[in-house]
C-alpha cells in the first residue's frame, strides 16, 4: 500500500473485524476514519449493476459528478468492467482484500495514479467497503474531471498476516493495451485455446517445433 490514507482504511477495518473474517457495517464509525472519510465509498456488492450506495466527497470533486446510486463501472474505463465485477464477487464470497493500481486521465497531457482497495463487510446484503487515494496532488486536481480510471495492476491482500510481510509481494501487472486497443500483434507460431484443449500450431509452410505425444518415440513426428 503506497498511500498512507490506504494503510489507515485497511488497519482500522482490520482491527475492527478482530478474529472474524470481516466486521459489520454496523461496526464502522465515519469520524474514526479521519482525513480518510473524504475518500471512502461503500458499494452494494449484491445489486445488478453493483452501485456506490456511499462515496465521498473527494470522489466526486476529481470525477466531475456524484457517484452515490450510480454504477461501480462508471468509475472504470469500459476494457476493465467485467475484471472489477469478478473481483468484486471474490471479495464478497471469499472475504479476501484486494488492492487495484489505478490511472485516469482528464485529458492527454493530464492523468493521475490512484490506489482502490476493497475490503468485504459480513452480513445481509452483501456490502464492500472501499477507498481510493492519490498518488500525488497535481494542480489542476478538480477544475479537470478525471476519465474513468484503467485498472493497471491488481494485488490480494492476506488480513491475517502483517502488512510488513507482504512488502516484496509484487502487483500482478495488467497491460495497457488491451480489448480493443491493442496493437496489431505480428503472427505467431502458436494459438493458444482456452479450456483443455492445449495448444495447435497456426498453419505455416515449416513448423517451428514438432510436437510428439508422450510414450512416442522420436521417429513418430506429427
Amino acid at each position: 500500500m503506497r498511500h498512507n490514507g490506504t494503510r489507515h482504511v485497511y488497519e482500522y477495518w482490520n482491527a475492527l473485524r478482530g478474529q472474524k473474517p470481516a466486521p459489520a457495517r454496523s461496526d464502522i464509525a465515519p469520524a474514526a476514519l479521519g482525513p480518510s472519510l473524504a475518500h471512502i465509498f461503500i458499494i452494494d456488492a449484491d445489486d445488478v449493476p453493483v452501485r456506490f450506495r456511499l462515496a465521498g466527497s473527494w470522489l466526486g470533486s476529481a470525477f466531475g459528478h456524484e457517484l452515490t446510486g450510480h454504477a461501480l463501472t462508471t468509475l472504470l474505463d469500459r476494457d476493465d468492467r467485467s475484471l472489477a465485477l469478478r473481483v468484486v464477487d471474490a471479495v464478497r464470497l471469499e472475504k479476501t482484500v484486494v488492492l487495484f493500481d489505478l490511472t485516469a486521465r482528464a485529458d492527454p497531457e493530464r492523468h493521475l495514479d490512484m490506489e482502490m482497495v476493497l475490503l468485504p463487510l459480513a452480513g445481509m446484503p452483501s456490502r464492500l467497503l472501499g477507498a481510493v487515494h492519490p498518488l500525488g496532488t497535481p494542480f489542476w486536481l478538480g477544475a479537470f474531471p478525471l476519465g474513468p480510471a484503467r485498472i493497471t495492476g491488481v494485488r490480494l491482500i492476506d488480513a491475517d498476516r502483517p502488512l510488513f510481510n507482504l512488502a516484496n509481494r509484487p502487483t500482478i501487472a495488467l497491460g495497457g493495451n488491451r480489448a480493443g486497443r491493442r496493437r496489431p500483434a505480428p503472427p505467431r507460431p502458436f494459438r493458444v485455446i482456452d479450456g483443455d484443449q492445449g495448444v495447435t500450431a497456426a498453419p505455416r509452410e515449416r513448423p517451428l517445433l514438432h510436437i510428439i505425444d508422450g510414450g512416442r518415440s522420436n521417429g513418430e513426428r506429427r
